[in-house]
């Protein structure tokens, strides 16, 4: 699967629109940093780097984020109605909670896998490699390390919402057990359903 120009346009708008929304400071803050290399990558990155997990093609990365955010707001209103506001708290964690796939702030993170001599790496399916120069930390610490260099300023629910979407898939976060915050539990939840959406859809 891959996206047109045009959906990657679109979705680039639909972004816009939402951190157009958002309240003062951080639609600034937010506006700022996808001016530059972030908001490159985020628009136009991969979810993924292997052609069997989700979302591996140009744009993935905004695409998936799009689509966790509707997971995320009919998550949500069924589990916390009314606990979150749509636009806002919820928006932003859905938007940024892979953040750090865009990579360092300095570095992009996932190269495309070219040249001949990564042909046979290409055929088994791996589409992208992981640039060295990028700083490197797990996906999530990425993401919140790039909003505070950016001076994004978050909640401390918002941060560990981020902070522990992956859940206890990841090492790091076992000594979160049983004690997640609820908006972290969203997250994580929206995110794995949209991924197995996204990969059924391959």
């Amino acid at each position: 699967m891959s996206l047109s120009e045009e959906v990657i346009e679109r979705n680039m708008n639909i972004v816009k629109r939402i951190v157009d929304n958002f309240d003062e400071p951080r639609r600034k803050q937010v506006a700022r940093m996808l001016e530059g290399l972030v908001g490159e990558e985020f628009f136009t990155a991969p979810a993924s780097s292997k052609e069997e997990y989700h979302n591996c093609f140009p744009g993935g990365l905004c695409d998936h984020s799009l689509e966790v955010l509707g997971q995320l707001e009919k998550i949500a209103q069924a589990l916390a109605p009314g606990r979150y506001d749509i636009g806002q708290t919820l928006a932003f964690v859905a938007l940024f909670h892979d953040l750090g796939k865009t990579g360092d702030g300095e570095h992009p993170l996932y190269l495309p896998n070219e040249g001949e001599q990564n042909r046979y790496s290409r055929a088994k399916g791996n589409l992208y490699t992981t640039n060295r120069e990028c700083l490197y930390m797990p996906i999530a610490e990425r993401s919140v390390y790039v909003l505070q260099k950016f001076g994004v300023q978050m909640s401390a629910d918002e941060y560990l919402a981020i902070r522990l979407h992956d859940g206890q898939y990841e090492e790091a976060n076992r000594g979160y057990r049983m004690k997640e915050p609820d908006l972290a539990l969203l997250v994580h939840f929206a995110d794995r359903w949209a991924t197995a959406l996204e990969k059924a859809a391959v």
